[in-house]
């Protein structure tokens, strides 16, 4: 049972952003180069990111996963917003940044995808490994679209001080709170923090539909 767990659980991660691509594109028409530009250019910024994190203290590990929540924060929403303000200014639409957030994503649930699969055969996996990823990719698909609007909307509301840093902050907060707390609250901060994003990611989204994009 543990195995078929994985072998689901990979599958679910592995397969998620495709499916998510197809969906957007179909709906909105929003061309999928920005998910493919961001997928690829994660691959520098998390390689260097393991680097930084390699030469961490462990001795505290609250303390660790407090600067690993802020080293990926920035890293990783700082990133964001230089892709969307400076280096894809021809994609422009707030559903391009939806679409950004797919291919960001899906660097993230390729590598736990593959950690899943190779769980097969081993024993090693928790029991309720599905469950826990269900949840993961939903919270992640949710907050990582939320944010990349977020985003978005400082770049063109030039109000960028503001979203960047509290992308940053909340990134740091759910990643920090993972290692930090008892398996409860640390979901229940994910959800929260999850919630939290989707209000405000819809806000930015609703003010986002003049001038910047022709409605349909």
């Amino acid at each position: 049972m543990k195995d078929l767990s994985c072998l689901l659980a990979g599958l679910l991660n592995l397969c998620t952003p495709t499916i998510l691509l197809i969906f957007w594109y179909k709906k909105t028409g929003a061309k999928p180069f920005t998910a493919i530009a961001a997928f690829l250019v994660c691959f520098p910024i998390f390689i260097a990111g393991n680097a930084i994190r390699s030469g961490f203290d462990h001795s505290s590990p609250i303390l660790f996963y407090i600067q690993q929540g802020l080293l990926f924060g920035i890293l990783e929403e700082s990133t964001k917003y230089l892709m969307m303000g400076y280096f894809l200014t021809s994609y422009d639409n707030r559903k391009d940044a939806v679409t950004y957030s797919i291919g960001h994503g899906a660097y993230e649930e390729l590598g736990i995808g593959i950690t899943c699969l190779g769980l097969i055969g081993t024993g090693n996996a928790a029991p309720d490994i599905l469950l826990f990823q269900l949840f993961s990719v939903s919270t992640e698909v949710i907050s990582d679209a939320a944010v990349a609007v977020i985003i978005f909307y400082g770049i063109h509301k030039q109000k960028s001080f503001v979203t960047l840093s509290a992308a940053i902050l909340t990134h740091a907060v759910s990643n920090a709170c993972v290692g930090i707390f008892i398996e409860p609250v640390a979901i229940l901060l994910r959800i929260l923090i999850a919630v939290g994003l989707c209000y405000a990611g819809y806000r930015c989204w609703e003010s986002l539909k003049s001038p910047f994009e022709e409605e349909c």
